[in-house]
């Protein structure tokens, strides 16, 4: 059985430079940040469910457009199950 680990243990280990989009789970709903300090700590308390390279919406030098970052979705309960 693994740990479950909440955003606010991984927060301070996150790249500081990259683009962060946060995905719920639950409601597959997202939201788009610049940075990771730019995240409100109400996420902290969230699960880590799982993270990856994607490209999302975000304002860039010429509008919008769809640009990498580092997607990182939560839930409001622990991922069950053994891991590989």
């Amino acid at each position: 059985m693994h740990k479950a680990v909440t955003f606010g243990e991984i927060r301070a280990i996150v790249s500081r430079i990259d683009r962060v989009s946060i995905c719920m789970r639950e409601t597959m709903a997202y939201e788009n940040f610049r940075f990771i300090s730019e995240v409100p700590h109400s996420y902290d308390g969230k699960y880590l469910y799982g993270f990856g390279l994607i490209e999302s919406e975000f304002e860039g030098e010429d509008g919008w457009g769809h640009l990498p970052c580092l997607e990182i979705m939560l839930s409001e309960e622990p991922k069950e199950g053994k891991e590989p």
